[in-house]
């Protein structure tokens, strides 16, 4: 009898055990654009895989569009702990942490491989979005996209002069001072007022990335398009760091793991989006220019003044080992 009950102490305990270990685990997972745009595509791939990987003992809640948070308030419920995870485009995180607002510089990353130079660098990655992590927000990637670039109802944008007196939509703090060098009005609007606010002639024009004006009909408005490379948009991948911390090593690895595939999975995606939503709005009779080099340099010049601004809230040591990082070859 005795032998009977330690057998069947031992088969409970090794039951529990595997139910601890097997324990189910829920990440609120909200974003304030479409699932369906580049970045999107990349965090519904994420979903994809971790589920796979854990077997579907890791759920993911994914909320897409809005539809629970979006902008700062997306913020606050990171740092509160009502999300688990999110991609927020750096502008809105500037509000907690100025020294990410780095990034936004203009011709930080005048092409991708240099953003990749810097992504790699983890540890001065981690310096730059420090005054997050102090606030409760642990970085885990870099989602890489594409440029901003500039579109107008009536004026094609591609000498430094053609932006003096445009009303363009701002996207954050370094932007709208960098339009303001340039003589650019830069207004704050959320991206789901932009057509109103072309419509009724608040503003002259605005900045997106070139799948964004094709998934939401930006081509009704706007007729004049000027790819260029004064800011390049990518997407810290952020978890709430309590939730994190409070995740089993193995799940941390397999949480980890499911995020760099899917940011390496998504560059061809991005890279196909931008190529269709350009001749799509071509069909859609929007004129569409590339800058040649030596109009990319005119505008870099024209633009290089926000840097030396920009040093009381990010910092010239940081911003000259920026430089260095982003010099190796």
């Amino acid at each position: 009898m005795f032998h009977l009950r330690t057998a069947l102490l031992a088969l409970g305990l090794g039951t529990a055990a595997l139910a601890l270990h097997a324990q189910q685990i829920t990440i609120r997972f909200p974003v304030e654009y479409s699932p369906d745009v580049a970045q999107g595509k990349a965090d519904v791939d994420f979903v994809k895989r971790i589920e796979a990987s854990s077997k579907g003992r890791i759920k993911v809640h994914f909320s897409p569009n809005g539809a629970t948070y979006k902008g700062n308030e997306l913020v606050q419920a990171m740092m509160r702990g009502d999300a688990e995870m999110t991609t927020l485009v750096p502008a809105y995180w500037s509000s907690i942490a100025p020294k990410v607002q780095l990034f936004d510089l203009p011709y930080a990353f005048p092409d991708f491989e240099t953003f990749e130079r810097v992504k790699a660098d983890k540890a001065f990655v981690a310096k730059v979005y420090a005054e997050a992590e102090a606030k409760g927000v642990k970085v885990l990637g870099l989602l890489p996209n594409a440029y901003i670039i500039p579109g107008t109802r009536n004026k094609q944008l591609i000498t430094p002069k053609d932006y003096v007196g445009i009303k363009l939509r701002g996207v954050g703090k370094i932007n709208s001072n960098t339009m303001k060098i340039l003589g650019a009005n830069a207004v704050s609007i959320s991206i789901t007022e932009v057509s109103t606010a072309l419509q009724q002639g608040l503003v002259d024009g605005m900045q997106t990335l070139m799948d964004v004006y094709v998934q939401y009909k930006f081509y009704d408005y706007v007729k004049y398009i000027t790819d260029t490379r004064y800011q390049f948009i990518y997407y810290p991948w952020t978890v709430n760091a309590k939730w994190w911390a409070g995740l089993k090593p193995a799940d941390q690895t397999l949480i980890q793991t499911a995020i760099d595939e899917a940011i390496a999975a998504n560059r061809p995606v991005t890279q196909k989006l931008i190529a269709d939503a350009e001749v799509d709005l071509k069909a859609k009779g929007v004129s569409v220019v590339h800058l040649t080099a030596a109009q990319e340099k005119a505008l870099q010049d024209a633009t290089a003044p926000a840097w030396t601004q920009a040093e009381g809230e990010i910092g010239k040591d940081l911003i000259d080992e920026f430089k260095r990082v982003a010099a190796k070859k």
